[in-house]
Formats: structure tokens, C-alpha cells, sequence
């Protein structure tokens, strides 16, 4: 188990502002080889694209992209929001459709799903008090990932799922599978 934090991340204002042009902002050691985030602004330039702050981001793996979202926002409340209202992007070269759904106290209606062309559909999820990493091919769920103490595994995990499981713990997404309560503790 190996937990997915950055071994370097942009200065916390630089972090958290819109991208003005393209840009490293951070760099997260897996077991398949460092993930490296590139944030752009997004290529619509209509006036609710840019009141909106819209981002194309990228996590490549060496040369590789393997996980690309064209209408991304900046981290933490902004990309939140974002899956809320649906993101839409490339992962391994296969288009698919991302939200995030529920602000419901019970955990089986709170989730981030990621809906692929291909026909699979990967969705982080919240079990009793684990967050779990499902894969879902031909009707089929499978537990990929899990959270012990906190961190999601890290093993075992294709680049792609990898890519995602960066994508969702460095942009502060896991926040939307905490219960709606959690905030006022």
C-alpha cells in the first residue's frame, strides 16, 4: 500500500488560482512511475468558459497522457463543483463522462462516477467507513481500491484507474464522498 501524495506540488497561491497558460503543477509518485499534472486553461473561449475559470487538465505518465479533462476547473471548491455538474475528458485514449452525485447523509447515494465509452464504468464509492474504487464491466463489480486509515491503496491498479485515484485525491475530490455533516464537526 502506498499512499498517493505529491512529492511536489505548485506554491499554494499558484495551486489554487486559474491557469493562465500552460504549466506543471504537480508531481505524484505511484508504483507505475511519477503522474505529472498539467493545467492549461481550457480551449472554449466563451464568456461563461472563462467566468468559469474552465481548465484542460492533463496527468501524463513519462510522454504519455493518460488522463485528460477538457473542461476541469481550479482545484479544491471550483473542481468540486465542476463534477457536480459533469466533466468530460479522455482516459488511456477512451472517452468517457464524469460526475459526482449525491450530498445525501446516507453513503450508498454519494459517489464519483466515471462513465467510459468503452462500456466500463469505474465509480468511487463510500461503504460503512471505507471508501471504495469499483470497477463495473458487463454488469459486474469489482473492488479495485480501498481506503485503510485514510490513504487508498495504491497497488494492483491499471495506469489509467492510477491516473484517477491521483486525479481525485490531489484535486480534493474525495471530499464530495464525505458526509454533507462532516463540514459543521
Amino acid at each position: 500500500m502506498s499512499p498517493l501524495t505529491p512529492s511536489w506540488r505548485a506554491p499554494r497561491r499558484t495551486w489554487q488560482a486559474p491557469a493562465h497558460s500552460r504549466a506543471r503543477y504537480a508531481e505524484i509518485p505511484t508504483p507505475l512511475g511519477t503522474y505529472t499534472l498539467f493545467r492549461e486553461p481550457g480551449r472554449r473561449r466563451t464568456a461563461t468558459a472563462k467566468a468559469e475559470a474552465r481548465e484542460r487538465w492533463q496527468f501524463r505518465l513519462g510522454e504519455d497522457t493518460v488522463l485528460e479533462i477538457h473542461d476541469a476547473a481550479a482545484p479544491w471548491y471550483g473542481m468540486r463543483v465542476r463534477m457536480r455538474r459533469g466533466v468530460r475528458g479522455r482516459l488511456d485514449g477512451v472517452p468517457f463522462t464524469a460526475h459526482a452525485r449525491g450530498r445525501s447523509l446516507l453513503a450508498h447515494r454519494r459517489g464519483i462516477h466515471f462513465t467510459l465509452a468503452d462500456g466500463r464504468t469505474l465509480s468511487f464509492t463510500v461503504h460503512r467507513l471505507h471508501r471504495h474504487f469499483v470497477r463495473r464491466t458487463a454488469g459486474t463489480d469489482t473492488v479495485i481500491s480501498r481506503t485503510h486509515s485514510g490513504t487508498w491503496e495504491a497497488h494492483a491498479l491499471d495506469r489509467g484507474e492510477t491516473a484517477l485515484l491521483c486525479l481525485i485525491t490531489i484535486a480534493g475530490l474525495d471530499q464530495l464522498l464525505d458526509p454533507p455533516l462532516w463540514n459543521l464537526l
